[in-house]
């Protein structure tokens, strides 16, 4: 992890940044990269200490906030905070993208009424510049079907996407 530490109105030891890096590397453990960023911002409020850690992996924030009579203290209280968030979002991440079986034959109704098409919403949004592989990563962690991006190789706007047997595939689209 890639620790920053933020002090605001407060004057951070040695000691103190030791013990954090020490006891952030127990997290290490849920970001396979090694370079996540860790934010800590540290806070004198007076008679109490507010101490802030947020992580970003690959677009999504993991935050944990405490206030405690002192810092040491508020390590032991907002790390294992992080911890349990770290791990309700891995299962969920884990449970969001089993399969579920697929079901039988589809029947189709010819006699249906069909209305014409409208778009119903409209969103804009940046994409980022990645590999396949990144943008593969990515979809892994959000909640959606699909992934755009603009691909570092081709320089085209291309999306992965997850297949109805569980594996991703990616759309390369290009003009005649």
């Amino acid at each position: 992890m890639k620790l920053e530490i933020v002090a605001k109105n407060y004057r951070v030891s040695d000691r103190l940044e030791r013990i954090l890096e020490g006891k952030t590397k127990r997290l290490d453990k849920y970001f396979p990269d090694g370079g996540t960023p860790c934010k800590i911002v540290m806070t004198d409020l007076g008679r109490q200490c507010k101490m802030e850690i947020s992580i970003n992996f690959h677009g999504t924030y993991i935050r944990s906030e405490v206030v405690g009579d002192t810092m040491y203290y508020n390590i032991d209280n907002c790390l294992p905070k992080l911890e349990r968030q770290l791990i309700k979002h891995r299962e969920k991440l884990n449970q969001t993208y089993r399969m579920p079986a697929l079901p039988g034959e589809y029947e189709f109704v010819s006699d249906v009424d069909v209305t014409p098409l409208s778009i119903a919403k409209t969103k804009r949004f940046a994409v980022e510049r990645m590999s396949a592989i990144e943008a593969a990563e990515n979809l892994e962690l959000v909640d959606h079907d699909f992934y755009l991006f603009v691909n570092d190789e081709t320089g085209n706007v291309e999306a992965v996407y997850r297949r109805k047997d569980g594996t991703i595939g990616l759309l390369q689209p290009y003009v005649d």
